[in-house]
């Protein structure tokens, strides 16, 4: 981790000069739909449905006017009903949330973020990065703030994980009900219930192999030539992400990369500025090299403004990426970003704009037959807007009564997708799950609500939880697994956020 955070600082350095030269001067309106944020550099996008049935991204922020990593100081957060029209939120937290004086001598920055809903509240996961006067590497750990809201401003409330270290903090809530907090150096942990520590051992993510590849070895992987079939993420460097469709876990994360794109294109032996992905059985791994998710950011992007370099357009560049995916409504969507709309605002596309001010960009995702996740197209348009006439939710019964620990409803329409589940408890001594499966009581467990009588007794019984692939007309099972007497009832058993609702004025 040292090392790359030393490397980071080293490219940084190296293009100081030529980003303090570089102003943001035009002012016209950006003329494409990507990047999908056009009035203020933003980076990092961490995606999620919402449980109001919108699709809601926290953002780093790239200062305006003093373009490096070291001035990231805030997170805004964004949100959308179609995938298309974003509405910005505002500043959800800053630096001085954290520590409202930088030390002497201490230069502090916050980095990518994730967020995510659980049990009534958003938590903000977030790297602290502080790089002391003197030193080559940086100081790294992860920090969490909560709302009750994804649009108000957050509090911090653990000021640093114990047990964390590094940057780019994602997380990751399985169908089990387990949360996962990936980070750093390739490590994971699950968390507690409180959502600020872990109740496991932190554990080393196993990718098969971790060693570096000579320049013949990674000659061979990118022309299709290799005769050893498991390279499998020998070049992981940040940017974890994982993800879950059909049953397989999808980690992504960003290469370790090499020189300038524009004077090496053809070179083979040159490292490049991917987002790869591996795929695996657990959420723990091991996880299996699968390909590349997204290509050097600016490689076959068609029409637009090209490069008087060359025919691609001007923002290719080694630069660096971080992707976030999200399933809305049968889509898979790759969040990430690229410097497009600096060199729009510097110079209307005559030179590759400044690679710390980047901006958030979407494109869809496509997999082949076997489920294997093909390079994303990356689009001037970005996606088409998403249309969704369902209702925003299904309410079963009033009261589903639980026989042999169990609620049965047929032929439930779940329409294009609904992203969470909740319903009324009798408050008491219950604990243990709720399980939601489709088609029968060992058909897919889509999500499950944990219960504690703590949470009940703060929630006045209600329980909720995220699920995923709960689309079609499916039975639905509602089962109860726990200790002591079971429930005997559940008030108003619902899905929702099958559709956005609209934004409060």
């Amino acid at each position: 981790m040292k090392q790359t955070i030393t490397w980071i600082i080293a490219l940084l350095m190296c293009s100081l000069s030529a980003i303090a030269q570089k102003k943001n001067v035009n002012n016209k309106p950006y003329p494409y739909g990507n990047p999908v944020i056009r009035h203020l550099y933003s980076a990092d996008a961490a995606p999620r449905v919402m449980p109001d049935g919108r699709v809601w991204m926290v953002t780093s922020i790239d200062d305006e006017n003093k373009p490096t990593y070291n001035n990231m100081h805030s997170y805004h957060t964004f949100s959308s009903a179609d995938m298309v029209n974003w509405t910005d939120h505002g500043e959800v937290l800053h630096l001085r949330d954290v520590i409202p004086n930088e030390p002497e001598g201490e230069d502090w920055a916050l980095w990518a973020p994730d967020m995510i809903y659980k049990d009534g509240k958003y938590y903000l996961y977030f790297p602290i990065r502080i790089l002391k006067e003197g030193q080559k590497s940086a100081i790294t750990w992860t920090a969490v703030a909560v709302s009750d809201h994804p649009a108000r401003r957050f509090k911090v409330i653990q000021p640093r994980i114990p047990g964390t270290k590094g940057i780019d903090p994602a997380v990751f809530r399985d169908d089990d009900g387990e949360t996962y907090l990936y980070f750093g150096p390739r490590l994971v942990a699950t968390l507690a219930n409180n959502m600020t520590e872990f109740s496991s051992p932190v554990k080393t993510l196993e990718l098969d192999a971790t060693k570096t590849l000579d320049n013949e070895a990674f000659r061979k992987m990118w022309t299709g030539k290799s005769d050893n079939k498991k390279f499998n993420s020998p070049n992981y460097m940040e940017a974890p992400w994982m993800h879950k469709r059909n049953g397989i876990y999808y980690f992504n994360y960003h290469t370790q990369y090499g020189s300038d794109v524009k004077s090496h294109t053809d070179d083979p032996t040159r490292r490049k500025s991917h987002l790869d992905y591996s795929i695996g059985n657990s959420p723990w791994g091991p996880l299996n090299y699968a390909g590349t998710l997204n290509k050097e950011l600016g490689i076959g992007v068609d029409g637009g403004p090209r490069s008087a370099q060359g025919d691609f357009v001007p923002w290719r560049l080694t630069q660096s990426n971080h992707g976030g995916i999200v399933e809305y409504h049968g889509k898979d969507y790759l969040f990430y970003h690229t410097s497009a709309l600096s060199s729009w605002r510097q110079d209307e596309f005559k030179a590759e704009g400044t690679w710390t001010q980047r901006s958030v960009c979407i494109d869809e995702i496509q997999y082949d037959e076997s489920g294997h996740a093909l390079p994303v197209k990356q689009t001037l348009e970005g996606p088409a807007p998403v249309e969704i006439t369902q209702a925003f939710d299904i309410v079963l019964a009033a009261k589903a009564q639980l026989k042999n620990s169990q609620a049965v409803f047929r032929a439930v329409n779940l329409g294009s997708g609904y992203y969470y589940f909740d319903t009324t408890l009798p408050q008491g001594n219950h604990t243990g799950k709720l399980e939601i499966h489709l088609d029968s009581p060992e058909g897919m467990l889509v999500g499950t609500c944990l219960v504690t009588p703590e949470k009940l007794r703060i929630r006045q019984g209600l329980t909720d939880t995220s699920i995923r692939d709960a689309k079609g007309q499916r039975d639905i099972y509602l089962i109860w697994k726990g200790t002591g007497t079971p429930p005997a009832t559940l008030e108003n058993p619902r899905f929702f956020a099958g559709s956005p609702k609209k934004l409060n004025p």
